[in-house]
């Protein structure tokens, strides 16, 4: 349900052949931030995660666990937020109640934040933020969360900058 919305708010859903053809020269949200589908298995150590949106906004990949036959809609998603800034992301995040912590990604400024089920990595880029997040109901099963998204974002920044 949360991926509908997204769509809806960044373009229209597509599909795509997995990202893996090389890095991009700038970063365009379709392309995952230059991110495969191969690097979130890496990431999180396993095919948890399934590609199931790429807009112009950015994508999201579908933690594949379900109770009964629910899904419950928990994954690992990049967004391009155009026009914002850190401290409009920053004041968001604090005000779900998540501990921040400064960073730097290849030169550029940004912030991790923080929970039990979550963790958000944002990199300012230009006028932009770009963020990589992972959320999930049972974090147990996974390594830590930041570890996800700090690697997923550095694999951006790598290939972007």
């Amino acid at each position: 349900m949360a991926a509908a919305a997204l769509v809806a708010c960044g373009g229209e859903e597509r599909d795509t052949p997995d990202a893996g053809s090389g890095p991009a020269a700038t970063f365009e949200p379709a392309d995952c931030g230059a991110v495969t589908d191969a690097d979130v298995a890496a990431a999180v150590g396993s095919t948890l995660f399934t590609r199931v949106v790429v807009s112009e906004a950015g994508c999201f990949w579908q933690e594949n666990t379900a109770i009964g036959t629910f899904g419950i809609g928990m994954g690992i998603s990049t967004w391009w937020y155009r026009g914002s800034d850190l401290d409009t992301e920053r004041a968001l995040e604090l005000k779900v109640g998540r501990e921040l912590v400064e960073l730097t990604v290849n030169g550029n400024k940004g912030f991790k934040a923080f929970d039990e089920n979550a963790c958000s990595v944002y990199v300012a880029k230009g006028d932009d933020v770009i963020t990589w997040s992972i959320q999930t109901v049972n974090p147990a099963m996974l390594p830590d969360l930041c570890s996800v998204a700090e690697t997923l974002a550095q694999l951006s920044q790598d290939r972007l900058n």
